[in-house]
């Protein structure tokens, strides 16, 4: 999956426009994307690839209000 329709300060540490798997994509919105692009990314991925990556985020302990947000607001 392309990254360039997605706000580019998501994927920094990429190169421009790269081929990244759905995995990465997902938990890189959730991390650091804006509302638009987590909606964006709600309508083009499977909701179970978003549950599974919110998952691992959440057993690290952090990004929690984050989380909520997403779970609330998103899904």
């Amino acid at each position: 999956m392309k990254t360039s329709q997605f706000s580019e300060n998501i994927f920094w540490s990429y190169k421009k426009n790269v081929d990244l798997p759905k995995e990465i994509i997902t938990r890189q919105v959730i991390l650091y994307g804006e509302v638009k692009d987590m909606i964006l990314l709600a309508k083009q991925i499977d909701k179970k690839i978003i549950i599974q990556e919110i998952k691992k985020i959440v057993s690290t302990g952090r990004y929690n209000k984050r989380i909520n947000f997403i779970k609330k607001i998103i899904l």
